[in-house]
């Protein structure tokens, strides 16, 4: 379990405060206060702002994905990773304040093993949508990037519907708890509040409007500035919790990931019915990976695709 530098465990309020603050801000409209003064009322009532970290290791994936307009062929990495134009960035994120970019993509769990499947329920409305009419079809293309080498970033799992339900969660929330129980033991239950009143933010499924966010960017930036961690994964609402997401700082994503291979789906929705068509692939990514050679897959043998773009 990590902790801010600056504090010791003593500094921590007593736990009615503790309930009293995040009574608080639970209760409050987030599109009427601001950013600032929600980030500053953590910082400074709560003292310490607990966080438990995972690695991801060196060697394993991160795949990111963007749906293409009509005709449109992605040829850099520019165009598939993190944005650059933050001007355009006006509207919080799960873990992003407007104007801020970060890396957002997935990683492949026990439930799911295709990253790109948690990419196209994040990425695509109409991919999710539950009407039994919808008649879509579109381009999706994904990047796949390697991790060089193990970084660390926040980990959430505290959410109780997730512990419950979701086997992985379980094991990484038990994993910090007993953890946290051998360094901590006389403030356990206030630690768990917090970190559990921080996950159950990232797990907010009913948002009225990017302010319901705030709370969420805040405690990813404390973690990214203050602790120089960067950044978090979280259980993916869109998969119901059974994907995981990352949020990447910039700099992270420039010394950690390399992005190895990109790939193009066609993506056919008919009702409850999905169908996933390779269109084409490229590791010849160009000087830089700005000139992407693409390569033509249609038709070909589905189980030489998956030992191409399935390879860990």
């Amino acid at each position: 379990m990590e902790q801010q530098k600056d504090y010791n465990i003593e500094n921590l309020p007593e736990r009615e405060t503790i309930q009293k603050i995040v009574a608080e801000l639970k209760s409050t409209n987030l599109d009427k206060v601001s950013y600032q003064k929600i980030f500053y009322k953590i910082l400074n009532e709560l003292k310490i702002i607990p966080f438990v970290t995972a690695k991801l290791k060196a060697g394993h994936h991160i795949e990111r994905a963007r749906i293409n307009e009509p005709d449109q062929i992605f040829y850099s990495e520019t165009e598939l990773s993190y944005r650059t134009d933050f001007h355009n960035i006006k509207k919080y994120g799960r873990a992003n304040f407007p104007g801020q970019s970060l890396f957002y993509g997935a990683i492949k769990s026990e439930k799911i093993e295709l990253p790109r499947i948690i990419n196209l329920l994040e990425t695509s409305e109409l991919f999710r949508s539950a009407d039994k009419t919808t008649k879509t079809e579109f381009v999706m293309t994904v990047g796949k990037w390697r991790i060089k080498e193990d970084f660390e970033v926040v980990e959430i799992v505290f959410n109780k519907d997730n512990i419950e339900n979701i086997p992985q969660i379980k094991k990484a929330y038990e994993y910090h708890l007993d953890k946290i129980r051998k360094e901590i033991p006389e403030r356990i239950e206030d630690i768990e509040f917090l970190l559990r009143f921080f996950s159950d933010e990232f797990a907010k499924k009913t948002i009225n409007s990017d302010s319901d966010y705030k709370i969420s960017v805040a405690y990813t930036e404390m973690a990214t500035n203050f602790k120089g961690l960067s950044g978090v994964t979280y259980p993916s609402v869109r998969t119901n919790y059974e994907g995981f997401n990352v949020a990447l700082t910039i700099p992270a994503v420039e010394k950690y990931l390399d992005l190895e291979i990109v790939a193009m789906f066609k993506v056919h929705k008919n009702g409850e019915h999905t169908l996933v068509d390779n269109l084409a692939y490229a590791t010849d990514l160009g000087n830089m990976k700005s000139n992407f050679n693409w390569i033509d897959i249609k038709g070909t043998d589905e189980k030489l695709i998956n030992e191409i773009l399935l390879k860990d």
